[in-house]
């Protein structure tokens, strides 16, 4: 039940975020205060991969320290999660493992695996 609410959650996620100019940022990186990379949610999925729970694209932004965005990578980068034990995220064919007690913006990893994991249900 908890993977078809989420799967909905992502799902009207995605349409407003295909319409507005910012994505479902997820994670940031600072590089010495004046810039910054953010890693965004831009799509959410229930995985085919019956070893996962969701299928994601991911994009990435450059932004300066003042927040204009300086490089937005065209690319669309796949990821699969799974949310149970144990938890993973799976990049190509590399599994990484998710260290579900590490705090949030310590590795990208894990604010994916929060943020499609621990999404607010009501």
């Amino acid at each position: 039940m908890r993977r078809v609410l989420v799967s909905l959650i992502l799902i009207a996620q995605s349409a407003p975020i295909s319409a507005a100019s910012e994505l479902a940022i997820f994670h940031t990186a600072s590089f010495g205060g004046s810039r910054s990379v953010s890693l965004s949610l831009a799509e959410g999925t229930v995985s085919r991969n019956p070893a996962f729970d969701f299928d994601v694209v991911i994009t990435l932004s450059e932004f300066d320290g003042g927040g204009a965005v300086l490089y937005r990578d065209g690319g669309r980068h796949k990821a699969s999660v799974r949310c149970v034990s144990p938890a993973t995220v799976r990049v190509n064919s590399a599994d990484y493992a998710v260290d579900v007690s590490a705090r949030p913006g310590a590795d990208w990893k894990h604010d994916l695996w929060a943020a499609v994991c621990n999404a607010p249900v009501s």
